[in-house]
């Protein structure tokens, strides 16, 4: 049975990709014939909400009700039922690229969606975040620690870029790729923390003044902080490295170089975790942080992660920090960069190599390192 169309809607999504959280546009046009075939019978503006967020959480292309509510502002009720729910699909609408609506004089609704990923990819990203989460996460960890390692694991198996297969913008790309941009970091991180059971927000804004960009909220022990794994991640990329300057950290930390809006979100004030700052290529024992200190010209500290007390451990210049055992192993760029061991019990040290190296990381007994970008690694005990 044809009947008539009665509105053609193009919306831009809840998404860093476009100018704001809030950007939408709605075009309407002359009627035109159109089969509908409806699935789903609608009464209420809540039900119609529902239905989207369920059909919108199975990452489904096409939505398609039957809609037996009141016809008064027929067009802008369903405008308003997708963005409600947007905000009952986070994660899904997160990775909304486009949608389109049209609907006739007799209630029948589509809506035709198109994300940066697909339901199969999304299967396997869960897949592998249930093996990620089984790893990192233990069930005495606190919140905190839950955040950390989400924080850790993101930024040290990940790095910034486009240049995917899949869309950068996705979960997928991060995961599978190891690579996306500030949305695929955001996107990763919600949903691995929301699994781990930390309460947190998809948050879209500005970096640079007019740079679209994308982060997260958490809550820890019932305050709200931020989180951007994305500028936690060094540029360039730095195996295994990572910093927490942009880790749980208040609305007035963050605005000196994010903006949102933000009455969208609540209020971060808390500054309980400012002990996070200027940790940069962290190696962590136990519940101690071996790190380069950039507020003390990238000299070697140790965090306690309990107390938050920050403490000198040497006199020296340490970058792309790792260890094993008792031993830290470090770029000594107090002494031309050369390969370093530190025993922690004596703070003796040693050169283990005498040329410049950078990205250090322990692997399978052997310490991995690069000179002039070509890796090189050497058996330890």
């Amino acid at each position: 049975m044809k009947t008539w169309l009665l509105i053609s809607a193009a919306l831009l999504m809840l998404s860093p990709t476009v100018a704001s959280a809030q950007s939408h546009s709605l075009n309407m046009q002359a009627p035109v014939a159109y089969n509908v075939v409806a699935s789903t019978k609608i009464e209420t503006l809540d039900q119609l909400t529902n239905e989207i967020a369920k059909q919108l959480n199975n990452f489904a292309t096409e939505i398609k009700v039957t809609y037996s509510g009141s016809m008064s502002g027929f067009d802008k009720k369903l405008m308003e039922a997708f963005e409600k729910a947007q905000q009952k699909s986070t994660y899904a609408s997160g990775h909304l690229q486009g949608m389109t609506m049209t609907a006739d004089s007799t209630g029948n609704v589509t809506y035709k969606v198109k994300y940066f990923t697909t339901s199969a990819q999304e299967t396997a990203v869960q897949k592998k975040i249930d093996g990620i989460l089984k790893t990192i996460i233990k069930p005495t960890m606190t919140q905190f620690q839950k955040v950390k390692a989400v924080n850790d694991y993101i930024v040290s198996n990940t790095s910034y870029g486009s240049k995917t297969k899949a869309s950068p913008h996705s979960a997928y790309a991060l995961l599978f790729e190891g690579q996306a941009v500030c949305q695929g970091y955001a996107l990763t991180a919600y949903k691995m923390l929301e699994q781990a059971g930390i309460e947190t927000k998809y948050v879209v804004g500005y970096v640079n003044g007019n740079e679209a960009h994308a982060w997260n909220m958490v809550e820890v022990d019932g305050k709200w902080y931020h989180l951007d794994t994305t500028w936690n991640d060094p540029l360039p990329n730095r195996i295994g490295a990572s910093s927490y300057d942009y880790f749980l950290v208040s609305d007035a930390q963050l605005k000196k170089d994010h903006t949102w809006i933000t009455s969208n979100y609540p209020a971060a004030t808390s500054t309980s975790y400012q002990f996070m700052q200027n940790v940069h290529f962290a190696h962590q024992i136990n519940n101690t942080l071996f790190f380069s200190n950039t507020a003390d010209n990238d000299k070697l500290y140790k965090l306690d992660l309990v107390s938050g007390k920050k403490t000198k451990v040497v006199d020296t210049r340490a970058l792309y920090i790792t260890g094993v055992g008792e031993n830290l192993y470090y770029s000594n760029y107090s002494n031309g960069g050369y390969l370093t061991k530190l025993n922690l019990k004596t703070l003796k040290s040693s050169v283990v190599v005498k040329q410049s190296v950078s990205d250090l990381m322990i692997n399978s007994g052997y310490l991995v390192y690069k000179v002039n970008g070509k890796e090189q690694k050497l058996k330890i005990n």
